[in-house]
């Protein structure tokens, strides 16, 4: 019997009804912060690992694992940095990147990132992104360097570029799964919900980013 969906982000439940992730599917949570979304699939028993830069994240993590499934390896979850992700390529089927890549200290260091995760991604594997992003924001927002931003919230954040990312799609050989999604929350932030697609051999329908 399927478990409790939990504190799962609502537009990555939308990529599991969506049939996108199954329980063959190897997943990595880049980024897991204390497990919100590795929850469901930690309960679920999906082949699902984590990894985090705060240890006090990866800690609590393993905590709840305990309470969660108690049969569920906590070992897959650990300290690390996503500029140096500990795996080898191609390695995952979905990765999960929530909240994580609008703390890029700049254009170089986002870059950095994302190619490390469609580095650990399989051919027609899916990465799914949601993070602060320009659109409906921009202007409301105080520039300070390259694409980072102080947003209306009081935040300081790494607006996501759409023409830079489909530059990088361009290089990395990534389509859209889903059409581009824009959410402006009252003026005082605007997140992107982005599902990207690995080329395979196979053929793949693409979409354009609508916003």
């Amino acid at each position: 019997m399927i478990k409790e969906i939990g504190n799962m982000d609502i537009y990555l439940l939308d990529q599991l009804m969506k049939g996108r992730i199954s329980q063959s599917s190897k997943i990595l949570d880049a980024g897991c912060g204390v497990g919100r979304n590795s929850d469901f699939f930690i309960r679920n028993n999906f082949d699902i690992f984590g990894i985090d830069i705060e240890e006090g994240s990866i800690q609590k993590v393993k905590e709840q694992i305990g309470l969660w499934n108690s049969h569920y390896d906590s070992e897959r979850f650990s300290v690390a940095d996503l500029k140096e992700i500990p795996f080898p390529d191609k390695e995952f089927d979905f990765i999960i990147s929530s909240a994580v890549l609008h703390f890029s200290n700049d254009r170089v260091h986002f870059k950095i990132l994302f190619e490390e995760l469609v580095r650990v991604l399989n051919p027609g594997g899916i990465l799914f992104i949601r993070m602060t992003t320009k659109h409906t924001l921009a202007h409301l927002s105080r520039h300070l360097q390259d694409d980072v931003y102080q947003i209306p919230d009081g935040s300081t954040r790494y607006l996501l570029d759409v023409d830079y990312l489909k530059d990088l799609m361009t290089t990395n050989k990534l389509s859209f799964a889903d059409p581009f999604k824009t959410v402006n929350v009252e003026d005082v932030r605007t997140m992107a919900v982005v599902v990207l697609r690995k080329e395979a051999k196979t053929n793949i329908k693409h979409y354009n980013p609508v916003i």
